[in-house]
């Protein structure tokens, strides 16, 4: 290891004692120079206004300023340097004092050499460990500014997700704007339309995304009051800070540069403006809606949230686990399991039809969920539907609950009814033949992965992979669902006991179909009963 001079001074208005301390060991062999002798706390003050040592011996008793003060002055203008106290027997409790200041060592007079060394030895090793930790800490602070650009999107992108305000979030949000919290936003979410998504690989994706990130970063230049990043999903996420920034007008500029320029479309999503920067949750729940809504609406790429689609602002947040289920069954092609689903979404607790703010984002959210679903296996919206984004706009401005939750029903049972005849008469996949058999062999308790991959003469891994990439779920997932839901028929239309019912949904063991059954549902098989009857 390479050490550094240690520079030293000495203190002591006697000279005798001041070499003492000189020759009492090999200060070279210690890496330690000593730079200058001083007989007095002033004298030594006016060296160290021009040489700072990195450790000061001192005495305590001497003339016009002794010790004890001297060690007041340098603890406080330079805190970092050593202090080691030298003092007679006799005036050690006086010496007491100075620990009060910062000092730790003390070496008795006359000086002990191997004392003195193993000082020495102990502030060598503090002083090196004090200074590593200070590099490390300037390193470290380098990393921090070159990746800040990085870091502040990364907190931008949470906090648009999750903008709940705390005193951590205040202080972060005020790092990242030192200039003081924005009292405006906004937020528009951007994606690339491609029509046909599935011939690009990732990385094709990824490029694209960043030559957009680029253009409109150049297109913005210097203006504070709107930035740009790219987030996890392909999205660009634009933030305006301030009603200056007229953020259609700006939408439309880009999206006619960059069409103009590269011969690509974007699609925007703009949520609502708030005049509180905590609300960019809010916006960007908007923005997100707006932009899936965009999707399938081939001439309208800019979509405002509020002045398009006609909803308010709301509390309102769908169930991921209702959306969950809807999406399931869509794939899966079951219209019936999707109509006996959607029954119940439009009403209160209360037995009462939702109101129509509610109604019309739930619709939205339903719709946006349905052509993601038809996305997800590959089969293009306007293959089933020719006129789609006309159909879904007349969808969304129903003027009552009720007949949004009619056309939303109809629109995505006819959905799922197409999708399963799209997959059985164009494709006629043996994945296809496979669903339809585990359908109709419900109720065997021997169905199983590899039961029915040897049914199909299949290996079992590739049925399994093939079922979740084709699928987006598990085969164990599928099975489980569909005998949960024939059981919740049975309770409701029967009077079967649990084990009958477990049997009769191929699950013979009563306790393993108990334990399913409430994780399913969330409620005992008992408590359910209760509650329905």
């Amino acid at each position: 290891m390479n050490h550094s001079i240690f520079k030293v001074i000495i203190v002591d208005d006697e000279e005798l004692a001041r070499k003492m301390l000189i020759t009492g060991t090999n200060w070279n062999a210690l890496h330690m120079e000593i730079i200058a002798e001083a007989i007095s706390g002033q004298d030594a003050l006016s060296i160290m206004e021009e040489q700072i040592p990195d450790i000061l011996f001192t005495d305590i008793k001497m003339p016009y300023m002794d010790g004890i003060e001297l060690c007041h002055i340098v603890t406080r203008r330079y805190p970092h340097v050593r202090i080691v106290v030298t003092t007679a027997f006799k005036d050690f409790d006086y010496a007491q004092q100075c620990i009060s200041l910062g000092v730790s060592h003390f070496l008795l007079k006359p000086i002990n050499r191997s004392d003195l060394v193993s000082i020495l030895l102990k502030l060598r090793e503090q002083i090196e460990n004090e200074k590593q930790q200070w590099l490390e800490f300037d390193h470290l602070k380098k990393i921090l500014e070159k990746n800040y650009a990085f870091l502040r999107e990364r907190f931008l992108l949470e906090f648009c997700e999750n903008s709940t305000r705390s005193v951590s979030t205040e202080k972060q949000i005020s790092y990242y704007f030192p200039d003081g919290i924005p009292s405006y936003i906004q937020v528009t979410l951007l994606e690339a339309h491609f029509p046909h998504s599935g011939n690009l690989t990732e990385e094709e994706h990824l490029l694209q995304d960043m030559k957009n990130l680029e253009f409109i970063k150049n297109y913005l230049g210097e203006n504070k009051n709107v930035e740009i990043f790219g987030d996890n999903n392909h999205h660009l996420v634009m933030l305006a800070y301030s009603p200056e920034v007229q953020v259609v007008s700006l939408c439309e500029q880009l999206q006619r540069s960059i069409y103009q320029t590269s011969g690509h479309e974007i699609l925007f999503g703009v949520g609502n403006h708030y005049d509180n920067f905590f609300k960019a949750e809010v916006s960007w729940s908007e923005a997100l809606e707006s932009l899936k809504f965009s999707r399938y609406m081939p001439n309208r790429p800019i979509v405002i949230y509020q002045n398009d689609i006609h909803v308010q602002n709301t509390d309102w947040i769908s169930s991921p686990a209702e959306l969950e289920d809807i999406k399931f069954y869509i794939k899966a092609g079951l219209p019936d399991s999707v109509q006996k689903l959607l029954a119940p979404l439009y009403m209160e607790p209360d037995g009462a039809l939702t109101s129509l703010e509610h109604a019309r984002m739930l619709s939205m959210t339903l719709l946006s969920s349905a052509v993601n679903a038809a996305n997800d296996i590959g089969i293009p919206l306007n293959d089933l539907f020719p006129d789609s984004g006309n159909s879904l706009l007349q969808i969304l401005l129903g003027p009552t609950s009720q007949e949004l939750r009619s056309q939303t029903s109809a629109f995505l049972i006819r959905l799922t009814t197409e999708i399963a005849a799209y997959r059985t008469n164009k494709s006629k996949t043996i994945l296809w033949e496979v669903l339809q058999y585990i359908q109709t062999h419900l109720t065997d308790s021997s169905l199983s992965l590899n039961s029915v991959a040897e049914t199909f003469h299949m290996n079992g891994s590739y049925l399994s992979r093939t079922f979740t990439k084709e699928l987006g779920f598990s085969f164990s997932k599928y099975l489980n669902r569909l005998r949960m839901e024939h059981a919740i028929t049975l309770l409701n239309t029967t009077d079967l006991k649990a084990y009958q019912i477990a049997e009769a949904v191929g699950i013979p063991d009563a306790y393993y179909f108990s334990n399913c059954f409430k994780k399913y549902t969330g409620t005992s098989i008992r408590d359910y009963r209760k509650g329905t009857t």
